[in-house]
């Protein structure tokens, strides 16, 4: 019941902020809006104030903002939507996502400001017998550059190395000092075995091939689950190898480490956009609705940590709606921004009924999608 509570009222609170960024543009700059509503469905509330109407409706699965003239090439009222200037119409398809962002960037402010510390680009201690070692690479590096990419902050790190494979070469520029230096090494292979017993969880790390063990209490933090009790899970990947250095957490650099995990969770959704195209992962990696409520059920049961968890998972989501739906994708805002650009471009609107055909298509392929992701996710769940 908790979990289908929480899951309504993120999306409700996604979509509604979503749909609210459209509306404050729209605003500012002489739309005329006829409706702004949160939630869908028969309306249970409604009030009108000045020439729009605000409501409140039966289900809480989103909500929506209606332009005058929206979807029409015969209105000649001028505030209406088809008849404002193609940049301002482009401030107003481009707000909705916007502020989704900047939810998630609220978000990860709290989330980090009630973090003692997090993790930096400066290497505290290398992993012992990984190549990284070897290399010559020490405590108080700091790692600037991975294949490449330049690396501005620890999570950097994390993106640019998740997808390592084996004798690929990892070339990393670090910062000694005030003297930048360049190496070349193989990934350390790192295994990992959890055996879930009936006290505790026995945990075996084996880097290249040396292992070392250690055995985890059962407590709040990590709670017994029955099903899992004489099982052993095995992951192998591929690593830098070493120990980040510690950052305190202040209020004058929390902004700076806030944003940091929302440029993250940006790029994060664009690297993992470009593998689904690229078909380095398949579409059954990806999470519908189903998926996520799954997720959320998962955040809410992690004990005294589930707020926080909770939160952070809403900072993800909302990050990715709001890049997602800015994507060149009929039907999304991402979809109605193109044809504005081609608008623009061209000197001349294209028919709002070509343009509302594309739109109608690109829908039905989406809930499509959506089903099809929803079934993966349901079935994931049977084969758990």
């Amino acid at each position: 019941m908790i979990t289908a509570i929480v899951s309504i009222v993120m999306f409700l609170v996604m979509v509604s902020l979503h749909e609210l960024g459209h509306f404050i543009v729209a605003k500012i700059l002489d739309f005329k809006v006829d409706e702004f509503s949160v939630g869908m469905g028969p309306a249970i509330f409604k009030r009108q104030k000045g020439e729009t109407v605000y409501s409140l409706r039966a289900l809480p699965l989103g909500g929506f903002c209606k332009f005058d003239g929206e979807d029409e090439n015969d209105n000649t009222d001028p505030r209406a939507f088809s008849n404002q200037k193609p940049w301002k119409r482009l401030l107003v398809l481009v707000a909705g996502g916007t502020f989704n962002v900047i939810l998630g960037f609220a978000l990860f402010v709290a989330i980090v400001f009630s973090l003692p510390s997090v993790n930096s680009n400066v290497i505290d201690s290398v992993v012992e017998h990984s190549y990284i070692e070897q290399a010559g690479i020490q405590a108080g590096d700091k790692i600037i550059q991975i294949n490449g990419k330049n690396v501005g902050f620890y999570n950097d790190i994390k993106l640019y190395t998740q997808n390592f494979k084996k004798d690929e070469a990892a070339n990393i520029k670090i910062k000694r000092d005030n003297e930048i230096l360049e190496f070349s090494f193989k990934p350390t292979e790192q295994t990992v075995n959890m055996t879930y017993t009936d006290t505790g969880i026995k945990v075996d790390n084996t880097i290249n091939g040396y292992t070392t063990g250690r055995f985890i209490d059962y407590s709040e933090e990590n709670p017994k689950n029955e099903a899992l009790v004489g099982q052993t899970q095995t992951s192998t990947g591929y690593i830098i190898g070493f120990y980040p250095q510690k950052k305190e957490i202040t209020i004058f650099n929390v902004w700076g480490e806030a944003w940091n995990e929302t440029k993250f969770v940006v790029k994060l959704v664009y690297q993992s956009l470009w593998q689904l195209v690229t078909g380095k992962v398949g579409v059954e990696e990806m999470s519908g609705p189903v998926g996520i409520v799954s997720e959320v059920n998962t955040a809410v049961n992690s004990g005294k940590y589930s707020l926080m968890n909770v939160l952070n998972l809403v900072a993800l989501l909302t990050i990715n709606l709001g890049i997602f739906n800015l994507l060149p994708i009929p039907a999304l805002d991402g979809g109605r921004i193109l044809f504005v650009l081609v608008e623009m471009i061209r000197k001349k609107a294209i028919p709002p009924d070509k343009e509302g055909m594309v739109h109608g298509i690109g829908m039905l392929l989406l809930l499509l999608f959506i089903v099809f992701i929803s079934f993966h996710d349901i079935m994931r769940l049977f084969v758990r």
